[in-house]
């Protein structure tokens, strides 16, 4: 059977339709599984202690929309430092290592908390005992009050940006493009937020050396903090609450204002 032209168009545009309609299904998906993982609740708690520096806590977490529940362990240190080094996400099958466990600080760019989480941004190895190339590092943390003092759990969350990749944006894309992009892809979820509920965190780096004059939508960071990544100078810079549209495209300046 011939088709027509105009029957033609109307299976392709039926055919687009349904193509998109996929799409947003996928994406829906997506963004459920996300919040579903984000609305747990801790509904149990024991802990005993440890022969070392720490101590073992087991949790019960119950997602808000199910009864599903998983128990988790958390190792608390007195220290950041030794949380660091507790910090046991998965292991890479093909590589043999965790992409994300680090075992040295090399130094640490900020350090924030609240009276439940803290945040550590670090430069360490992109690959800790392979690769010895430089790495932006965020660790999230559980905090616990012992008595008098605060403890730390080993990292529940981490992710880390690649210098090499960092430089080769900038180089590739410009600065404008650079921040573009640490807005879009580095906290884009707010997971690395101590108040997601009231502010908006963001941060990225620059290899800009105009950086300390950034703004973005008329407004300055926070801190720009200076840093070397791979024997380069870069800049670190956040914002403790910058209100951002990611469906609309930022106005960044890096020229001085008054």
């Amino acid at each position: 059977m011939k088709l027509t032209r105009t029957k033609r168009l109307w299976l392709i545009l039926l055919l687009m339709i349904t193509a998109y309609l996929l799409m947003y299904s996928v994406v829906s998906d997506r963004k459920t599984s996300y919040n579903h993982e984000n609305t747990a609740t801790i509904t149990k708690s024991q802990t005993t202690n440890t022969g070392d520096n720490g101590t073992i806590t087991k949790q019960t977490i119950t997602n808000d929309d199910s009864e599903e529940e998983q128990e988790v362990e958390l190792s608390y240190y007195d220290t950041v430092e030794d949380a660091v080094k507790g910090s046991n996400f998965a292991i890479d099958e093909e590589e043999g290592v965790s992409y994300t466990n680090k075992k040295e600080i090399k130094e640490k760019v900020l350090f924030l908390e609240s009276d439940t989480d803290a945040l550590l941004f670090f430069i360490g190895n992109l690959l800790e005992g392979k690769d010895y190339s430089d790495a932006l590092v965020v660790y999230k943390f559980k905090i616990k009050q012992e008595g008098n003092q605060t403890t730390y759990s080993n990292p529940t969350n981490a992710t880390q940006i690649a210098a090499r990749s960092e430089k080769e944006g900038y180089e590739d894309w410009g600065s404008k493009d650079e921040v573009q992009t640490c807005l879009n892809l580095y906290n884009a979820y707010q997971s690395f937020n101590l108040y997601p509920e009231t502010t908006q965190f963001q941060w990225g780096m620059s290899f800009d050396k105009n950086a300390p004059k950034l703004t973005i939508n008329g407004k300055h960071p926070t801190k720009v903090i200076p840093i070397v990544l791979d024997g380069d100078d870069c800049y670190f810079w956040y914002y403790e609450d910058l209100k951002y549209d990611s469906s609309k495209k930022a106005e960044i300046s890096f020229k001085k204002t008054k």
